[in-house]
């Protein structure tokens, strides 16, 4: 048998080059003579930068067929290791699945974040996370046009907090990468996220943090490198 994935990726344009199906209606994804059940990653959901959340694919599933996950993790605690599965039909067999590899998941933890969420203080803290988001992009996607070289193209996220880089034909990001460790500087070259090893012109970046001097300077020094 031929494992199928169809993957929709909401934050934005940033990998629409990467996969063949993306913003897709489940309805419209069938693999042979069967309409397939979908699993839809959707961790940063929350995080979208304009008035109102883009809707998800799991809203417009009347056969039950999409499995929506997300999580806690991208906008509330990492550490919390905390997320849910909206699963569907296939809710029972998702739960068992889930017995069989984790076993249970922390319940002090669960109590904390259900008391939060009744509180109403995790609207609160994802309005305000959104709006710094949403900025720092803005300060970050300055900077990259301001010290990358000319031709590199970017792609504008909806949400999240990663920038998708594409960088002139003659840039390695593999090499790139090495060569910014060295300096200190973490990259996510393209060739990471392809099985077969594509977008090596191609890398992502995280402004999730603040912006700080040294992350202009890094921002700085990367853009000197791609100079040489």
């Amino acid at each position: 048998m031929q494992g199928k994935l169809a993957f929709k990726q909401k934050g934005g344009a940033a990998f629409k080059r990467l996969f063949a199906i993306t913003e897709c209606d489940h309805r419209n994804i069938k693999f042979g003579d069967h309409t397939q059940p979908l699993i839809e990653d959707d961790v940063y959901a929350e995080l979208y930068f304009g008035r109102e959340a883009p809707l998800c694919t799991k809203a417009e599933d009347p056969a039950g067929l999409v499995m929506h996950v997300s999580s806690f993790s991208k906008c509330l605690a990492p550490g919390y290791r905390l997320g849910w599965v909206a699963a569907g039909r296939y809710a029972s067999r998702v739960q068992r699945l889930k017995l069989s590899t984790s076993l249970a998941t922390t319940v002090p933890v669960q109590i904390a974040v259900a008391e939060y969420l009744k509180q109403g203080a995790y609207d609160k803290h994802l309005r305000q996370l959104r709006r710094r988001l949403a900025a720092q992009e803005a300060q970050f996607v300055d900077a990259v046009e301001r010290h990358f070289p000319a031709g590199t193209r970017l792609a504008r996220p909806q949400g999240g907090y990663f920038l998708w880089v594409e960088l002139p034909p003659r840039v390695d990001t593999l090499a790139l990468h090495r060569r910014a460790l060295d300096k200190g500087i973490s990259i996510a070259p393209g060739p990471i996220f392809s099985a077969k090893r594509e977008f090596d012109h191609h890398l992502r970046l995280n402004f999730g943090h603040p912006g700080t001097d040294r992350q202009r300077a890094a921002i700085t020094l990367l853009g000197q490198m791609l100079a040489m």
